[in-house]
C-alpha cells in the first residue's frame, strides 16, 4: 500500500480539553510530524527543499495548533504587523459612530 493511502497518525489522537476545533489540531499536529531538522539544521521533508529550521510549513502548523484552541502550544515569535504587542487594535467603523 503506497505511503499516501495510509491513515494519519492522528485522525484518531485524544485531544486536549483545550482544543476548539480538533480537526485542525489533527492535521496541523500531521504536518509537525512530517516536518524535522536534520542535522545540518534544515528540513528534512522533501517537499521544504532544505528549507532552514523552522520551515515554513512547521512554523504554519505551529500557528494552526493555537489557533485550534491548544493553548500550552508554543509558537515561534515571528509576528506580522498586526500581531506586534503594543499596537493599537483597530475598531470596525460601526462601533466608532454608536
Amino acid at each position: 500500500m503506497p505511503d499516501t493511502d495510509r491513515p494519519q497518525r492522528h485522525t484518531r489522537a485524544t485531544v486536549p480539553a483545550g482544543v476548539t476545533d480538533p480537526l485542525l489540531w489533527r492535521m496541523a499536529l500531521d504536518v509537525i510530524d512530517a516536518h524535522h531538522p536534520d542535522q545540518g539544521g534544515r528540513c528534512d521533508n522533501l517537499l521544504c527543499e532544505h528549507q532552514e529550521w523552522p520551515c515554513d510549513a512547521a512554523r504554519n502548523a505551529h500557528r494552526a495548533l493555537t489557533m485550534a484552541g491548544d493553548v500550552t502550544t508554543v509558537v515561534d515569535d515571528r509576528r506580522t504587523v498586526r500581531e506586534q504587542p503594543g499596537r493599537p487594535t483597530r475598531r470596525a467603523r460601526t462601533v466608532e459612530a454608536a
